[in-house]
C-alpha cells in the first residue's frame, strides 16, 4: 500500500490499512481495532507519543502564524491583550479539535516506518501487497 494512501487516510480519521471510519466512540475515545480490518492501533508501548508530538507541532505552528499575520495586520499598533486571547484560544482549544486527527495520522505514519506483521491481527481478508499496492479483500 502508498504511503501516500495511507496518510490521507489519516488525515482524514480512517483506517490507514483499510480505510473504515468510526474509529472514535466519542472525540477523544478512539477504538482499540479497527471495526473492518481488526488493526489494533496501540502497537507498541508509548505508541502515542508521536501522535502528541503531531498535535503540539500543529499547534505551535497555527498559534505562530496566527500572531504573526495578526501583528503584520495591525503593526505598528497591534492589540496586545487580543492577541494574548487568540493565542490562548489557539493553544488551548486546537490540540483538543485536532487530537483524532493526530491519532490517524500518527498511526498511518507508524505503518509505514514499522509494516504490519503476520502476527498483528489484521483480518484475512486485507493483504498488504509487498509491492506497495492497494490493500484487497480476499474472496
Amino acid at each position: 500500500m502508498s504511503p501516500t494512501v495511507m496518510v490521507r487516510r489519516g488525515l482524514v480519521k480512517r483506517c490507514p490499512v483499510c480505510g473504515s471510519g468510526h474509529l472514535f466512540r466519542r472525540w477523544v475515545d478512539m477504538a482499540e481495532d479497527c471495526p473492518r480490518c481488526g488493526l489494533h492501533f496501540h502497537r507498541s508501548p508509548g505508541m502515542w507519543m508521536g501522535s502528541w508530538f503531531i498535535n503540539l507541532c500543529v499547534d505551535q505552528a497555527a498559534i505562530v502564524i496566527v500572531l504573526v499575520v495578526a501583528v503584520a495586520a495591525t503593526y505598528p499598533n497591534p492589540n496586545l491583550w487580543a492577541l494574548g486571547i487568540a493565542g490562548g484560544i489557539i493553544a488551548v482549544g486546537l490540540p483538543f479539535l485536532f487530537f483524532p486527527f493526530s491519532r490517524t495520522i500518527w498511526t498511518a505514519l507508524d505503518l509505514i516506518a514499522h509494516p504490519l506483521d503476520l502476527d498483528e491481527g489484521v483480518a484475512p481478508g486485507f493483504e498488504l501487497d509487498f509491492d506497495h499496492t492497494e490493500p484487497r479483500a480476499r474472496s
